[in-house]
């Protein structure tokens, strides 16, 4: 993780760290490392390793390592050194955290089928300046690339950086910057990991311990293992190395497979995640807090393995059928049935006082004869 110098003629100067690689014995055959292991990459590597993913790794140069000769889609210098290969190791050693190949010797990246984009903002001595940051985002942005990588940064705000990184961000896509490298002497992480857009990654260690050197601050988004990590170097070696600067591209490689398994699912995801805000929604959904507080961890580790697990297709949404209202049909009126015993409806007639009279006589003389 570079930190900024201020230089006599009042120009600010991004400065990677001196790195102190350990080289160790390379076993005959490919291994993952252990913080692949801690996150449970290899398991997730039978259901993607991030196919058709582009990503522009921000750093100080094209590697040439054989590891990721073949996950290489181009390169572009803004630095003050004449080659844009990279003389320092430092994006070597990123690069193969993020795409190593899966060819059977060496190391596993965290998305081995991805693609990159080097783009060179700081010389072979580790040197660069934030106006050439700038331009490395610009130029990742012509490229239409998924996710930008940036192991680098500073602890002044420097305003053209911040509206690049918005325009990323507009253009959806994911931008991933390690927090730094300086503890607690700073009362926040460095820029750009410190913009709301831009996704900070802190490292921690084996015992799951954020290390003592990652930098702290209420934008840390997430920590990534970042201690004894082993990756590709210059001349084809493999070393391990330190830093928030090996954090981060850890995450990006994590944001690689998540992309890659969403697009495989043709837009079907349960959670879909087309934008940055909903590639950290995801991220956040899937957290696991390390106990070591906001400012040291922001929203903890990913689960990757569950997440990966649980994000199943949704289930395809039948369209609901139109309700068929049925009118209630009305009882049929009973018939009247006319009967020899049935009486009368009709009102009846109350016979006058002088019809009775006349009838009584009438019954009265058939009764004499």
């Amino acid at each position: 993780m570079p930190k900024v110098q201020c230089m006599s003629r009042n120009k600010l100067q991004l400065t990677l760290p001196t790195l102190e690689p350990e080289y160790v014995f390379q076993a005959m055959s490919e291994v993952y490392d252990w913080g692949l292991r801690d996150l449970h990459i290899p398991e997730i590597h039978r259901e993607t390793q991030g196919e058709g993913i582009a990503i522009a790794v921000i750093d100080s140069g094209k590697s040439e390592h054989f590891e990721v000769t073949n996950n290489t889609l181009g390169g572009k210098n803004f630095s003050d050194s004449p080659v844009v290969e990279d003389k320092n190791g430092h994006s070597t050693f990123v690069s193969g955290i993020i795409a190593a190949e899966k060819n059977s010797e060496g190391v596993i990246g965290v998305a081995p089928k991805s693609k990159i984009y080097f783009i060179k903002a700081m010389d072979d001595a580790g040197r660069g300046g934030p106006a050439q940051l700038v331009q490395a985002i610009e130029w990742a942005i012509r490229q239409k690339v998924d996710i930008i990588s940036i192991s680098a940064g500073m602890f002044v705000d420097f305003k053209p950086l911040h509206k690049s990184v918005k325009k990323a961000y507009d253009k959806n896509i994911i931008i991933v910057a390690a927090a730094g490298n300086t503890g607690t002497r700073h009362y926040d992480v460095a820029y750009p990991a410190r913009y709301p857009e831009v996704i900070g990654v802190a490292a921690y260690d084996i015992k799951h311990k954020v290390a003592k050197f990652s930098s702290r601050g209420l934008n840390v988004s997430f920590a990534m293992p970042g201690v004894d990590i082993y990756s590709t170097w210059l001349d084809h070696q493999f070393v391990k190395n330190n830093g928030t600067s090996f954090a981060a591209p850890m995450l990006s490689g994590i944001c690689a497979l998540i992309l890659a398994k969403h697009r495989s699912l043709g837009g079907k995801s349960k959670t879909p995640c087309n934008t940055p805000k909903q590639m950290l929604e995801h991220l956040v959904k899937y957290a696991i807090d390390l106990g070591d507080g906001k400012k040291a961890s922001g929203f903890g580790t990913i689960d990757a393995k569950s997440m990966f697990l649980l994000d199943e297709p949704a289930e395809p949404t039948e369209p609901k059928p139109t309700p068929v209202i049925h009118k209630p049909v009305p009882k049929p009126k009973p018939r009247r049935v006319s009967s020899p015993f049935a009486t009368s409806s009709r009102k009846k007639i109350r016979p006058s006082k002088r019809w009775y009279l006349a009838y009584r006589k009438k019954m009265m003389r058939r009764r004499r004869r």
